[in-house]
């Protein structure tokens, strides 16, 4: 596991040495926690930073997430998550390409993922945090978590982009 600032998150930030305080760099963070700040961090990051809204491509993806093993759908926020940052297929994070879903992601956004643009990015690692949290969590999120969403207004974009690339690789 990386500490935040691998991912480019600057300590200087109070909410992000929080966190790293917190969780320890995200190693202490539970799988309830992790879900539910992506689902919550995403969605802020669209509502407040794009502009634009998903494409009907990225609207299709999340309307068929129920086509996902949990697995999978942690192996593609993962593939997602690292878009941008990283020159990888799809099938480096593991992700099946047997899997009809899956292989209209390739279909769509291209092995590496080059046609997500920042709008659908967002948007999808937003959606795909809830519905991991909605579907394969049994507990509720911490008070620690709720904290993290209360003082979301103190990260600036690069701040929540780094903290979104960190969770989708925890």
């Amino acid at each position: 596991m990386r500490p935040l600032g691998y991912f480019g998150a600057c300590y200087e930030n109070a909410l992000i040495k929080d966190i790293a305080e917190q969780y320890n760099e995200l190693q202490d963070m539970d799988e309830t926690d992790w879900s539910w700040l992506l689902g919550k961090i995403g969605a802020h990051y669209w509502m407040k930073w794009c502009e634009a809204s998903p494409s009907t491509e990225a609207q299709e993806i999340r309307d068929r997430l129920k086509e996902l093993p949990k697995n999978q759908l942690a192996c593609l926020i993962q593939a997602i998550g690292n878009k941008g940052s990283a020159t990888r297929p799809l099938g480096f994070y593991s992700c099946d390409y047997q899997i009809p879903l899956i292989e209209d992601v390739h279909d769509y956004f291209g092995d590496y993922l080059d046609n997500l643009n920042e709008v659908d990015q967002m948007w999808l690692l937003g959606m795909m945090g809830e519905y991991y949290f909605l579907n394969h969590q049994e507990n509720q999120e911490s008070d620690k978590a709720t904290y993290v969403y209360s003082m979301l207004f103190q990260l600036d974009r690069y701040n929540c982009g780094a903290l979104l690339h960190a969770l989708s690789n925890r």
